[in-house]
């Protein structure tokens, strides 16, 4: 064929009595039943995307040809296959006069013509379901044979490799940054179309070009095969990443157009100058970190001189361990989810492991990269704290304390003695403090004091921390169980409540005790893992006493490791949606699926909810990690109506901490509002426990979802309500009956009559009631008899990603 010709490829299709011509100029069609396709079958026996046309360009003698493929470009392939002249096939070359069926469906034509007449008798350009997806960039397509793809006859079992390598080609072809491809004798053997565009005079400069200067020579004499430099090409800067392919003989280039980026590098630098300059001579201490994982990532010197650290060393902490006892990090979450500034004094650890008692504020910075906290601090006098903490206890402080235990340390290495460290903190008392004031709340803990004494022996030491916590020093013991003998009459002194005008509060405490010399030898050790261990108590939700341990500390290393990679999940796209359908036994139909958080981290595999959900609670992630599960899940529920999925309601569930967001319903709408889902096809779960901590501010978020449309579920009820009084000030729709009661469920009276009397509540306050957990025949019979319709569990289906769920939905 002359190549000086203007040559003209054409589709014909043919359906029965229509006939469609179609001019194909573009790199890639995508043909197929579904709307979002190029080219568009009608017949309802092809797949949704059924195959794929690829042009391929030969430079040497500037022709081009098109390949079809079985399925698209991601390796899916077609349900009924398709065949060019009879015979199936993966992928094959086109020839002029083919003709390819569709499934045995649809049949079309292939051409490739000279004659202008011939080709436009019938066709008048690009048919519209065509035209609606083309860029009005003629995408040119230049791919050397020789050097990606080097396709030949092959056998039937080669189809597979064919087929992969098309689809590789293709990311080339489609990579919208410029790739390049030289050989060692300078010729420029491929561009991609971003090339073209991007570098318009390269293939006349060749060599000259100065993205391709000196590249053959640093090859022929350096030993690596990558080169990544920056060059600037007339008023724009690449990164150029150079790859040696010696099984080829050439040079590839992937170019990345950094010009903005180092524009807004240069002019952020400078302001980042003029803010340290500014930042440097502040005389307080100021640390910014980050909201979500707490992360210092910004100190001054000020604050440096304060604690005895280092700029490097703070840089490389988080703020958990700086602070003395969890206070700050508490009232950090509980204060900003109300207000934006916090200003408090707070125990903030000094590198020689002494405390420092500061003046902290606390203001919330929002950004475009997430927000900020940034902490002013400024450190108030031993003299001052000590007389406060005397005047409300009549107790020495922990400096005294400190002192105290110094001592008997030393004297526990003469006499070869045990020293015992007790650590204790009160429950609930922030919450007296600030519902009846601080004056009362000053009372009570002058009432405890006294209390904590008639439970110790001669000799041994109280003192008040300050807040909630004290420290109990026993300076000999002859064994563990005289530590675990004082603790336990300290929690059972509590069994009485205390009586404070005309008040009666019960409180309870946690406590955590480390022994000298198994848990430490020195003060701020011993301190560290006694608040270590009491940590586990406040973990467990136990009031009890517990031992340090040596695992603490490893445990809290896994901990601290698996918050780091928690942190980046998010932005790495670790995070998974599984979904697990809702069924009406009944009538076999699904009422709904529930969405369920899974992480693949690429090391870890598939980590379970249970090892990083309450993690991701305690750092805040929650946070963030909610809102991108609700908004993945309305995605995904209406890519599935667009599929021809008849309407379903997909249920989310949220944590303590996202509910306690006062802008939770904006949260919602906005993503309904993104997503285009309608309202009321989103269900919000919602623990009973959750609501109750704060019943007047339960109703008030529960009446705002319900204003836009959602339903509301109720988790863990039987658990949760503490009185039935509640379930009806708070508008639901749904009721869960937890999998702890679906899971022993046997045919026993009592079994029978704890789920009999939920089902009959939710039929009562004409609530959708759903049994989670099922997993046998006989719990689905047992809960029909008790006419529980809709239930979910393992035994229908374990939770599936969103391609294996789609199969489970039905289509119109």
């Amino acid at each position: 064929m002359n190549n000086s010709q203007q040559v003209y490829h054409v589709l014909i299709l043919e359906d029965g009595d229509l006939k469609k011509k179609i001019i194909l100029k573009e790199a890639t069609y995508s043909i197929g039943r579904h709307s979002s396709n190029d080219i568009i079958l009608l017949s309802p026996k092809t797949s949704r995307n059924h195959a794929t046309l690829l042009r391929r360009t030969d430079v040497k003698n500037n022709s081009f040809s098109y390949w079809i493929l079985d399925g698209d470009l991601q390796g899916n392939r077609s349900r009924n296959g398709i065949f060019v002249n009879g015979k199936k096939c993966l992928v094959y070359e086109l020839k002029h006069g083919d003709v390819i069926n569709f499934g045995n469906e649809e049949q079309a034509k292939y051409q490739i013509l000279t004659e202008q007449s011939t080709v436009f008798d019938e066709v008048k350009g690009d048919s519209p379901q065509i035209q609606k997806n083309r860029s009005s960039i003629d995408k040119k397509t230049v791919i050397n044979k020789e050097t990606l793809i080097n396709f030949s006859e092959s056998p039937a079992n080669n189809n597979q490799n064919s087929l992969e390598l098309v689809r590789l080609a293709s990311f080339a072809e489609l990579n919208p940054h410029p790739i390049i491809e030289i050989d060692f004798q300078g010729n420029i053997t491929y561009l991609n179309s971003s090339a073209i565009i991007a570098l318009k005079n390269i293939q006349q400069k060749r060599n000259s070009h100065p993205l391709l200067t000196d590249l053959i020579t640093h090859f022929s004499q350096e030993n690596s095969k990558i080169l990544v430099r920056e060059i600037q090409v007339d008023e724009r800067i690449f990164l150029q990443n150079a790859h040696y392919l010696p099984e080829n003989e050439i040079i590839r280039t992937y170019l990345t157009d950094i010009t903005e980026k180092k524009q807004l590098a240069n002019s952020l630098n400078e302001q980042k100058n003029i803010y340290q300059a500014l930042f440097k001579q502040v005389n307080e201490g100021i640390i910014f970190i980050e909201e979500a994982s707490k992360k210092i990532i910004e100190v001054n010197n000020h604050i440096c001189q304060l604690l005895g650290y280092s700029i490097e060393e703070l840089l490389k902490l988080n703020i958990k361990e700086l602070q003395e006892d969890a206070r700050l990090i508490g009232d950090l979450e509980q204060n900003f989810s109300e207000k934006n500034s916090l200003i408090g004094e707070y125990n903030l650890r000094h590198r020689d492991g002494s405390v420092v008692t500061a003046k902290v504020k606390v203001n919330l910075l929002k950004t475009s990269q997430g927000n900020k906290y940034i902490l002013t601090i400024n450190a108030l006098t031993e003299e001052i704290t000590s007389n406060l903490q005397e005047q409300i206890t009549g107790l020495p402080d922990q400096a005294m304390f400190k002192k105290q235990l110094a001592m008997a340390i030393a004297n526990a290495k003469r006499n070869q003695k045990l020293v015992a460290v007790i650590s204790l903190n009160l429950q609930r008392f922030t919450e007296i403090n600030q519902t009846l004031g601080e004056e009362l709340g000053n009372v009570l803990l002058a009432n405890f004091a006294e209390r904590l004494k008639t439970c110790l022996r001669m000799g041994d030491t109280v003192s008040y921390w300050g807040e909630d916590q004290f420290g109990i020093l026993m300076p000999q013991i002859s064994g563990v169980e005289e530590a675990a003998k004082i603790s336990q009459r300290i929690i059972e002194s509590l069994e009485k409540s205390f009586k404070i005008r005309n008040y009666k509060f019960s409180i309870k405490c946690n406590i955590g005790i480390a022994i000298y010399p198994q848990d430490g030898e020195q003060v701020n050790i011993l301190l560290k893992n006694a608040n270590q261990a009491l940590s586990r108590t406040q973990e467990q939700g136990s009031y009890k006493y517990q031992f340090y341990s040596y695992s603490m500390n490893s445990q809290a290393s896994v901990q601290l490791r698996l918050e780091a990679l928690l942190h980046h999940a998010l932005e790495r796209d670790e995070f998974i949606l599984y979904y697990q359908p809702q069924i009406n036994v009944n009538s076999g139909n699904i009422q709904g699926v529930e969405a369920l958080l899974r992480w693949q981290h690429p090391e870890l595999g598939l980590v379970s909810p249970a090892s990083f959900i309450k993690l991701a609670e305690q750092t805040g992630l929650i946070i963030p990690i909610g809102e991108w599960v609700l908004k993945t899940a309305c995605t995904q529920n209406k890519v599935w109506q667009s599929s021809g999925i008849p309407p379903l309601r997909v249920s989310v569930n949220l944590s303590a901490l996202q509910f306690q967001q006062p802008n939770l319903p904006g949260t919602v709408a906005k993503i309904l509002h993104e997503t285009d889902l309608e309202p009321n096809l989103l269900e919000l779960e919602i623990a009973a426990v959750t609501l109750m901590q704060n019943i007047e501010y339960s109703q008030q978020i529960l009446q705002q979802l319900n204003t836009l449309g959602v339903h509301i579920s109720i988790d863990d009820f039987a658990s949760g309500f503490s009185s039935l009084e509640h379930l009806k000030k708070f508008p639901f729709h749904t009721l869960k009956i937890d999998q702890s009661f679906v899971h022993d469920l046997k045919n026993d009276p009592k079994d029978l009559a704890i789920i009999s009397a939920l089902v009959s509540l939710g039929r009562g306050f004409n609530l959708r009631v759903v049994a989670e957990g099922v997993e046998t025949q006989q719990q689905i019979d047992l809960l029909r008899s008790l006419e529980c319709e809709q239930m979910q569990g393992f035994w229908f289906s374990r939770p599936l990603a969103a391609e294996d769920a789609s199969k489970w939905l039905p289509i119109d």
